[in-house]
């Protein structure tokens, strides 16, 4: 078969008086891994939806296999080879690894009796097949919900993968994925390539994009405004086309450091089964912790923001011993936290300004600022200060009244870093602030974190990404097998965090 399996010729599509996407054209080669980056609100999930049917374009027109076809909806997709693995598609955490195979568009799917029953003896080798191709060994009858999230978005994946699919659309498919569930990935997907299969893939994390794809088409404000061939298609390209400014102003400069005596210290505590964990932190200093998944890192964090019990050892904040046995007690003692999930930090069915509000009344040291004599929550304090908020760390939209359950992924982790921020810490926790964050809204978070850092916040950045890592902190703390392998300084580079990270004769206590 010659000429694209999938293409979209001069694509527009308006949302009320919003145009989503203005004339955007797309072709998809046979045998071709095509990325789609931008920004959040930059078109892409659009274009998604009318590829695969969702929504109908109101101008333009859809090519496939070389025909002009218009997609009714997504089962008229399916039929016609177009499949599509978004990120937050749910698997039924009640029923079995084998349950929800049939319930998708598999192979296994297909399996019946001679009276039309599913034949669940007959899918599973091929539901065993599945997922031993992204080197899966689960019992097929296991629940879903016995899963971790990893290992529920890898079936979730496996399940895509056996189907008939002649287009392939992944939407930020490694987000919960370890390093070497991300290559058993990609494996899979080189081995669909091979067999003439396309795939358009759609990721934040643009080293990926780097590794695997053949070509990229970068879009911003819902138009194609370049196309990366291989040879063409590195990282600081890329950004330089989405956010229409220098590479350079991803990361700001570092932060001046105040004094000599650390904000935070910690001194030999125990954090779960680990070795003794010690560290300090300095007032304007950006300290980094990363690792491979699973080093330790993050249970460390969580432990110094109370979500972990910590045990023995001595831990102070400005001189002053203190006692971390919960995070509403951390937050007194002045550490504040970004939780890895954002979820766990937001109501995403209230506004803005209530979602500060509950934060700033749960802390003993700001209440005041929103509270009547009579202990009741004045309104237009509350409102003020949303207003401060929102304009202090750009979120959008900026209406106060607007559900954080509908803004973009970015935004939502403003509002989380704003109700932190908002509880006046000295010392500031975030993990991994900006996964699952567009580009744009990564440079608008390090630029918050520096201007914390020239208010004299100590700053901990917990990150398995290295180039953020290496881009932000002033110093970096490599942990390995729940211990801190190697203190690196700033400038340091992301093979020698990973020789400390898989090296186990690198093991020494920090400094």
């Amino acid at each position: 078969m010659s000429g694209p399996l999938l293409e979209a010729v001069e694509v527009s599509k308006t949302y009320s008086s919003v145009k989503a996407l203005d004339a955007v054209s797309f072709s998809l080669e046979p045998g071709e891994i095509h990325a789609l980056v931008g920004e959040n609100g930059a078109g892409k999930s659009t274009l998604i939806k009318v590829l695969t049917g969702v929504h109908s374009p109101d101008r333009g027109r859809l090519e496939v296999n070389g025909e002009q076809t218009v997609l009714r909806n997504p089962l008229h997709a399916e039929k016609l080879g177009i499949y599509a693995i978004h990120q937050h598609l749910p698997l039924v955490e009640g029923l079995t690894i084998l349950d929800n195979f049939l319930l998708g568009k598999s192979q296994a799917s297909q399996r019946t009796t001679r009276w039309g029953m599913l034949n669940r003896r007959g899918a599973k080798p091929i539901v065993e097949e599945a997922l031993a191709t992204m080197g899966l060994d689960f019992d097929v009858t296991t629940p879903i919900s016995a899963l971790s999230v990893p290992e529920a978005q890898l079936v979730q994946i496996s399940r895509a993968l056996a189907t008939d699919a002649k287009v392939l659309i992944l939407d930020e498919p490694t987000a919960s994925l370890t390093a070497a569930d991300r290559e058993a990935l990609f494996d899979r997907l080189r081995g669909m390539r091979e067999h003439g299969v396309g795939l358009v893939y759609v990721s934040h994390r643009l080293d990926e994009i780097t590794t695997l794809c053949d070509r990229a088409s970068v879009m911003r404000n819902g138009a194609v405004v370049e196309r990366l061939g291989k040879a063409e298609l590195d990282v600081d390209s890329m950004i330089a086309a989405m956010l229409d400014r220098p590479v350079q102003a991803m990361y700001p400069p570092a932060t001046e450091q105040s004094g000599d005596a650390p904000v935070l210290k910690v001194s030999n505590v125990g954090v779960g089964t680990a070795p003794p964990l010690s560290l300090e932190v300095r007032a304007g200093e950006v300290l980094g912790l990363t690792g491979l998944v699973g080093a330790g890192m993050v249970e460390a964090a969580e432990a110094l923001a109370g979500v972990r019990p910590l045990v023995g050892g001595q831990v102070t904040v400005q001189g002053r011993r203190i006692r971390v046995s919960s995070p509403a007690q951390a937050m007194r003692e002045g550490i504040g936290l970004v939780p890895e999930n954002r979820s766990d930090a937001l109501v995403a069915d209230m506004s803005i300004e209530r979602n500060l509000a509950l934060t700033i009344a749960a802390c003993p040291t700001v209440r005041g600022s929103i509270r009547s004599a009579g202990a009741m929550l004045r309104r237009q304090r509350v409102r003020q200060a949303a207003l401060e908020a929102i304009a202090d760390f750009n979120i959008q939209p900026s209406d106060p009244a607007v559900p954080v359950g509908g803004l973009s992924g970015g935004n939502q982790q403003k509002v989380v870093i704003a109700k932190s921020v908002a509880t006046r810490p000295k010392v500031l926790i975030l993990i991994e602030p900006t996964a699952g964050v567009d580009v744009g809204a990564r440079a608008e978070i390090y630029a918050i974190l520096r201007e914390l850092g020239r208010t004299g916040v100590a700053v901990i950045l917990v990150s398995s990404d290295g180039q953020e890592i290496c881009g932000m902190s002033d110093r970096v703390l490599v942990f390995r097998q729940g211990a801190v392998a190697a203190e690196l300084p700033r400038g340091t580079d992301e093979k020698e965090i990973m020789r400390h990270a898989t090296t186990s004769s690198s093991m020494h206590p920090a400094a």
